[in-house]
């Protein structure tokens, strides 16, 4: 029980900090809480749950295939797995994507919303992997190698299949819709695959494939990084486009300024507590999504009734209100 409880404590840290940085691409408009603990909570458990059982029914027809050779543990855990995985994380996001619209902007909050449900599949994942060691020092090899150093991928990779949740957000193409959706679960699956076949044929390539798994792994961490700096010059460029006739009624001069600009001096316009200013920042950005959104698909959902209620938050934000 002690040992259940430290691997529990332990993994948490960690596993929040991945969440954090992630949630950080979105800079502007942060996703509700309760949403991202509902996607963490089906990657932990419905999730998880699911592979298991699914994974064990084919490693049936696997072993029978098979049996007990290297081939075999390759379909099992190279393709098996990530293919289950991949779809049931998913899963996650297509349930926000289909049921909460409104909270799902693009293929910026895919990647929040999908890399959430990765983390908390990874979160249970590492507890079964750490409770099945039988020493000290294989609990501390395990944990520095599973939590620390690969505790992001499972949510990187889900993070791929929310692009294309993110990419069909704005499309009127049925088809189209399905085509950029199959390409980002796909893209998920292909890198889940490189990565735990290249564990799988380690030994028989003579460490050659794990040198395949370090370039997938950097791959996804430059992609990611570059993504969240088009994200930030995106939401800026949405700003710019669409608040520009907020001005000056709704919102100030120097403040639709600093909205548009990441320069110091552009910033330092901001004439609030930090707490307001980060309020104003995400009242502005909801704002200019709406009416992108508005321009995009029409009314939705009711878009003209929201930019009313957020251009009256932000008026009440902004210190135009105070002239």
């Amino acid at each position: 029980m002690l040992k259940f409880l430290i691997t529990v404590v332990a993994i948490a840290p960690p596993t929040f900090l991945y969440a954090w940085i992630v949630r950080q691409v979105d800079r502007f408009e942060k996703e509700p809480v309760g949403y991202l603990i509902a996607a963490f909570a089906w990657g932990a458990l419905p999730a998880i749950i699911l592979a298991l059982i699914l994974q064990i029914a084919l490693q049936v027809p696997t072993s029978i295939l098979l049996g007990e050779s290297l081939s075999a543990e390759f379909v099992s855990t190279a393709v098996n797995a990530p293919v289950t995985e991949e779809i049931l994380k998913g899963l996650a996001v297509a349930i926000i994507y289909l049921t909460r619209r409104r909270e799902f902007d693009g293929w910026v909050d895919g990647i929040v919303y999908g890399a959430t449900a990765g983390f908390g599949f990874a979160y249970v994942e590492n507890i079964f992997y750490l409770m099945g060691t039988d020493s000290t020092e294989g609990w501390v090899g395990l944990f520095f190698l599973r939590v620390l150093i690969l505790g992001f991928m499972h949510g990187f990779w889900t993070a791929l299949t929310g692009i294309g949740f993110g990419v069909a957000r704005h499309m009127r193409n049925p088809f189209g819709k399905v085509v950029v959706i199959a390409i980002g679960l796909i893209s998920a699956i292909t890198a889940h695959l490189i990565h735990n076949g290249s564990l799988v044929l380690a030994e028989a390539s003579s460490g050659l494939t794990v040198l395949l798994a370090i370039l997938n792994y950097l791959f996804l961490g430059i992609l990611l990084l570059v993504l969240g700096i088009v994200a930030a010059a995106n939401d800026r460029k949405l700003m710019r486009k669409y608040l520009e006739d907020e001005v000056p009624h709704i919102i100030t001069p120097d403040e639709y300024a600093g909205l548009c600009s990441t320069s110091y001096h552009a910033q330092s316009r901001f004439r609030m507590a930090p707490k307001k200013k980060r309020a104003f920042i995400q009242a502005a950005a909801e704002l200019a999504q709406k009416k992108f959104q508005l321009a995009q698909m029409g009314e939705e959902h009711g878009n003209s009734a929201e930019i009313v209620k957020m251009r009256e938050v932000l008026r009440k934000l902004s210190t135009s209100s105070l002239a």
